[in-house]
Order: C-alpha cells, then structure tokens, then sequence
C-alpha cells in the first residue's frame, strides 16, 4: 500500500524518521550493500552461486555469502518492549532511544527502502536505517522481502494508500541495563528500534510486526503461518512455531507420497501472509523464503536456490571451493534465505478453506475438528508448543515446558483480543478449522510418537475430505477420525485414540486447565481477552469434571 506521507504523531516515530535525515546517512541499493559486505570482516564469500542476482540488481558472478552472529543466533523476546505497555519508565526508553539514535547518526549509516506485501491490496514500503558496518544483514533484509526496484515499484504504485513501516538497527549498541538488547515497538506508528541485537530474524520479524498490524487495521487476519493450494481445492493455511513442522506441511510438494502425480502444489508462503476479509483473499508478505538449514546435507541440489545464509559452517573442499556446512553442525538454527523457485508458487490466493493449528501438546491425538467457531478460536488462541532448541534466546530450563502461544505468533504488538475478533471473523465465513498434534500422543512415559509421514497425510485426507468425523465425548466441541484406522495406519486407533480412562482423562483436563488460566490471565491480568473466547475451553473442562468427579 502506498504511502500518505503523514506526519510522525508520537515521539517514537519523530526520533526514528529523523534519524534517516541525518548528514552521516545515505540512500543505498542492493548492489551497494552487496559490495559493502564483500568487505565485511565477518562474512565469509562461498563458491555457491547466488540465484538469479540479476532480478536484485548484483553482479552474474555473485555468490552466497555467510554471516554468523557470535553466541545468540535466535530471536530474544525478552528485549522487547511495546509502547502501549510502557508506564512510568516511559521517560526512561525515550531518553535512551535518543541516545541511541545520537551514537547511530555519529557513524555511517545506510537508508535502505523494500516492499512487504506481494498484492494490490497490501503492498507497503518498509525502510531499514543501519550502521555501514552492518551491510549483510540490511542487504538480507532487502532480500527477503523485495528491494526498492522493479517489478515492485510497479506493484506499489498500483496499491491502495496507507502509511509505512521505519525500522532502525543498531547491532553495535550496548547497555549494561539490557544485556540481552533492547526492541522499542510503537505500533500505532508503525516503526521500531532494535538495538543490540544482531540476529537477521529480529528485523525480518521486526519489519512483519509492523505489517501484521497494518493489516489487522485494514480488516484483515494476520497470520504467522504457512498457505498452499492443492489442485485447485480450498486453500489449506497451518500455522505453528518453529520445529512444529509448519514448514515442512506447507512446502511438501507431494505430502510423502500421498498426493497423485496431477495433484499440483501451488504454495504462497510458510511463514507470513494476511487474509484480507473483506476482498476474500491472501496475500503473500515476503518474496523469498527464510528458513532453517537443519536438513540441508552439503552440496544439497537445494543449495542452488539460496541467496544468503547465516549461522552456518564453510569449509574448503579438493578443488579449492568453500562449500556450506549446514545440518545444525557448527549451532542450532542454522539459516538461509532462498527463492520460491524451487517449488511452485504464487503471490496470492482465495480465502483459506481450512485452517489448522498446530500444536505439541500430548493430551491431543493427530488430529481433530472443532465443530463450532467459539472453540476454533479458543483452540487457536490458547495453542501449545514446546520451544524449538536454538530458535529462541531463552534459558535451558524453559526449553522443556510446555507453552502457549496464541495463533502461533510470539511477535503480536496489538491486544490479543484483535487475533480472536479477527479468526472469528474468518471462520464464520465458513472456514474449517483444525487442531493437529505434530509431536506425541499419550500419557507422560507412554508416548506414541506422531510422525511427519502420517502428519503429511492426514493434511491430503483434510484436502481431499476423506476423513469422517465423530464426536469427541470427553471434549465437547472436537471431534476425532471414525475411519483413522482406514486412512492412515492400521494401528491408527490403537496408537492414537483417546481413552475414558481416569489416568489420561486427569492429564486432559490438566492440559484444559493449562490453556483457560493463560487465557484468563491474559484477561484478568494484561485487559488482553475476553470471556467469550474462554468460555469453550471451560465448558469442556466442566464436562470432564463431571466425569472425573460424578454427583
């Protein structure tokens, strides 16, 4: 969406938008950037070629470099903090933002302008101020979403208007008061401040934050999560964390071997879009792909789709070429950024038939349906994971609890409420919703592990509609397979069928009650949520009260 030119209403905005006035800061292309990084001491030039450079403006001959970033190479949640949250320290963030802005502008610093949003409908100029010395990371940035060029300023031009995105990086501040950086998020005016903070994640979720918001303001659903088309039926949209297998659903060109060589996947992205309501569409946030390198073996055919990695080894092999080391071997969380090219792909696509959310949550089988919009929304709005090693900067201990992370997106600036009014939205239009479980069935020692094969399959059968469903009699409102046994695996109920026993039933409504207090919290504690979108999950924990604990 092209932008109105207002001007800066809070304080917030006014310290960031000045700050790319300044003498020391210039205007910067991609092939700039490029060059700049070939310099950089920390990067490492490989023999990969980059793919396709000539649509980014870059040399025929150049290739992919890699960037590591020290002993933190995941996001780091904790360093965040929201304007609408701040209170009495206020005064304090606004102070140091403007020092940090002060010691930014002391150096030179690079103004680069990108497009996020593949769609007429949403298509915004975002724009990134960093230091010289932070070349990689701002050309990266460019990258993942879509240089200020052609074909993109065509698409802008074309779009309808809204204000735009700033956001200002400083990986070289420092604080002894936040040792783990600092994030300042106005989201009201669109631009934020992340300081400290060197992994390339924080500006790409950074920059989509902003987005997301954007559009939720425009009616639309934002959505950390990955939509694909399957031979022209529905669109089918998962959402979940990193490690829940989100990516791994979407990007599946033949979901194990159970879609028919005619079946056509057509994917639109795995990791963020919008739904636009009332134009009943989705569009595609980001160009390119940025994804975890945990399979990729060296020499991998995939390697020839990258434009960048980060957190990755190089070594030198026979014939003088420095190849990636990937496979999580030098770290966790390995990255790249590479092209869609390498599945087929579009920037848009109708409104979702299904959604499913993905959980890591044992008290759930494979998979179930929500037979009301009440607990579709509960479902997504109190999803459960388990934290995936090495994509967050949090502590050993918290690695192995259990989680809730509504709508599968720990980078929402907005009261959560806005997601529940917005997915309801949605699915009363007529959008299925589904819970899949993608980790393990069964009680604490006596887990059936849920495999990716079986995961990819039962997405086919919810594609093609193959699945009958049955009440779930111990939690009303979902209902589970009849024919599981028939579609997927013979040992299908054996393994995966929830029991009436005592032992699990407890261990549900542990669970339950593990969702209704975080909602109720957020309710009570935060003014973050209603009782509406509670009360499913509370009724069906009565009902298994009244189970466990007969009058």
């Amino acid at each position: 969406m092209a932008n109105l030119q207002m001007p800066p209403r809070s304080a917030w905005r006014a310290i960031i938008e000045s700050a790319f006035f300044a003498n020391s800061v210039r205007k910067t292309s991609a092939l700039e950037l490029y060059n700049l990084a070939l310099k950089q001491p920390e990067v490492v030039i490989t023999s990969h070629p980059f793919y396709k450079p000539e649509q980014f403006g870059l040399p025929s001959d150049a290739k992919v470099l890699v960037s590591n970033d020290g002993g933190i190479v995941g996001r780091t949640a904790r360093a965040r903090r929201l304007v609408r949250q701040m209170r009495s320290e206020r005064s304090e963030y606004h102070e140091i933002l403007c020092e940090a802005v002060y010691n930014l502008n002391k150096r030179k610093a690079l103004w680069f302008e990108a497009v996020v949003g593949l769609h007429p409908d949403f298509v915004v100029k975002a724009n990134l101020l960093s230091p010289e010395s932070d070349a990689k990371n701002t050309l990266d940035w460019g990258i993942n979403f879509a240089p200020w060029m052609q074909p993109w300023i065509a698409l802008y031009e074309q779009s309808k208007p809204i204000d735009e995105p700033e956001v200002l990086a400083d990986p070289e501040w420092r604080d002894e008061r936040f040792p783990d950086g600092l994030v300042i998020v106005d989201e009201d005016e669109n631009c934020a401040a992340i300081l400290g903070l060197r992994y390339f994640g924080e500006r790409k979720k950074g920059t989509l934050t902003l987005a997301w918001t954007m559009g939720t303001r425009q009616n639309m659903v934002a959505c950390h999560g990955g939509i694909k088309d399957v031979d022209g039926n529905p669109p089918i949209a998962v959402f979940g964390l990193s490690g829940s297998g989100k990516s791994s659903l979407t990007n599946s060109h033949d979901h194990g071997g159970t879609l028919r060589e005619d079946e056509e996947v057509t994917v639109i992205h795995d990791d963020a879009f919008l739904i636009d309501l009332d134009a009943d569409m989705t569009v595609a946030l980001e160009t390119s792909l940025f994804d975890k390198t945990d399979a990729v073996k060296i020499n991998d055919e995939n390697i020839r789709f990258f434009y960048s990695a980060q957190n990755v080894g190089v070594t030198l092999t026979e014939d003088g070429s420095r190849v990636i080391v990937a496979e999580d071997i030098r770290n966790k969380n390995g990255r790249c950024i590479k092209s869609r090219d390498m599945f087929h792909h579009a920037d848009s696509c109708p409104r979702p038939g299904s959604v499913i959310w993905l959980q890591k949550d044992p008290s759930l089988p494979p998979v179930c349906k929500a037979a009301n919009v009440g607990l579709a929304v509960s479902m997504g709005a109190s999803l459960s994971t388990m934290r995936a090693k090495g994509v967050e900067n949090v502590p050993a201990e918290e690695l192995e609890k259990l989680v809730i992370e509504p709508f599968a997106n720990p980078f929402r600036v907005y009261p959560l409420t806005v997601d529940c009014l917005q997915f309801r939205k949605l699915f009363k239009l007529g959008t299925e919703c589904y819970v899949m479980n993608t980790h393990a069935f069964g009680l604490p020692g006596e887990e059936s592990d849920i495999s990716l094969q079986l995961s990819l399959s039962i997405v086919t059968a919810i594609v093609r509609g193959r699945i009958e469903w049955k009440e779930w009699a111990m939690f009303p409102g979902l209902m589970v397979p009849k024919n599981g046994a028939d579609l997927f695996d013979a040992d299908y109920d054996k393994k995966y069928s929830p029991t009436e026993g005592m032992q699990y039933l407890q261990f549900l409504r542990r669970r339950m009650q593990d969702r209704i207090t975080y909602l109720s919290n957020k309710r009570d504690l935060e003014n973050d949520m209603e009782s509406v979108f509670i009360d499913p999950l509370v009724a069906a924990r009565l009902h298994i009260d009244s189970v466990l604990n007969p009058i």
